[in-house]
């Protein structure tokens, strides 16, 4: 399925280069494309394959007979699912992935509902999708788009808050380098995750996989950085943000199991009141930095100028038109 959708984007609005950058840049479309179409489903995946995007982002969780399947959730979303019979799956007790079998996980309709009728006004809606496994979106790049070198950026679900709801970090990280080994996209792939156990369990495993530390904080609030006062945050693997007195960019050295930087973007904009460290100083320590999840031309645009290397968005068609503009494609 390959819908073409035209974004409107006001060009005077754009910060305007006075010459072509010499930097290369990657987009990534968020969820497949999921401003576009159902999230996390193969008909999102092959629309951001057809607007080329640089990297498929996505989500894994790990069914109980080991399945890798492509999902944001710990459980069958009410949001974004129907039971096998139609009705809602708020009618029933929660539903694991960890739980269910992965032909239990196929019943389930994942393409009738929007989460957000208000932020995705543009989502065609694809009644009877399927949740795909990993293995599957592999399968139709390479079926439908056999000349793509698509990046994929493979986010692990798991929470240490949540323990319980999925696989260990251990088990989790085997199950999808093993599975990137069997098809031969290992050298394609960054293992992204907020629970940097995960990380440090990839690196153990294979240190050639490329991984990528999420975080998520906010200020004044409880985050993947800073937990509640006086206690270190459990997501780190160990490490103490606290430590390092604000200074990201240390930390993310003292953490020798991480490649990439992809923070919430409200802390890359030195006008917010989430400000954290420049994208300067990271990059200066040795990481890229690729900022989540942007959806407005006018952020993109600002954080574009500001030197960040990629960009997660849930509207590629709007970032590739905006790439264009600045001479990035």
């Amino acid at each position: 399925m390959v819908i073409q959708i035209e974004p409107l984007i006001d060009s005077s609005k754009l910060i305007k280069p006075t010459e072509k950058p010499d930097r290369t840049f990657e987009a990534i479309g968020h969820r497949g494309a999921r401003g576009l179409l159902p999230e996390n489903t193969l008909p999102a995946f092959n629309l951001a394959l057809s607007l080329g995007v640089d990297s498929l982002e996505l989500d894994v969780g790990m069914t109980a007979d080991g399945v890798l399947v492509v999902t944001h959730n710990p459980e069958i979303s009410s949001a974004l699912c129907l039971h096998p019979n139609g009705k809602s799956v708020r009618r029933y007790p929660r539903l694991l992935i960890r739980k269910l079998t992965f032909a239990d996980v196929q019943g389930f309709d994942c393409g009738s509902l929007n989460p957000d009728p208000v932020k995705f006004p543009q989502q065609q809606l694809v009644p009877g999708e399927k949740m795909p496994s990993l293995a599957q979106v592999f399968e139709h790049q390479m079926q439908h788009f056999p000349d793509s070198q698509v990046r994929y950026t493979i986010e692990c679900k798991v929470n240490p808050l949540r323990s319980r709801d999925t696989f260990s970090p251990d088990v989790f990280a085997r199950r999808v380098v093993n599975l990137v080994r069997d098809y031969g996209v290992f050298d394609r792939v960054t293992v992204q995750s907020f629970d940097w156990r995960v990380l440090l369990a990839v690196k153990k495993i294979d240190s050639q996989i490329q991984t990528a530390a999420l975080v998520r904080q906010k200020r004044g609030k409880p985050g993947t950085l800073l937990s509640q006062a006086g206690i270190a945050s459990p997501f780190l693997a160990g490490l103490d943000f606290r430590r390092y007195r604000g200074n990201l960019a240390e930390l993310l050295k003292n953490a020798e199991f991480i490649d990439r930087y992809s923070p919430n973007f409200e802390t890359l904009l030195p006008q917010s009141k989430d400000f954290i460290q420049s994208t300067q100083e990271i990059q200066q320590a040795g990481f890229p930095v690729i900022p989540w999840t942007v959806n407005d031309a006018a952020t993109m645009d600002q954080l574009i100028a500001l030197g960040v290397d990629g960009l997660i968005t849930d509207f590629p068609d709007v970032l590739l038109k905006l790439l264009q503009q600045r001479g990035l494609r």
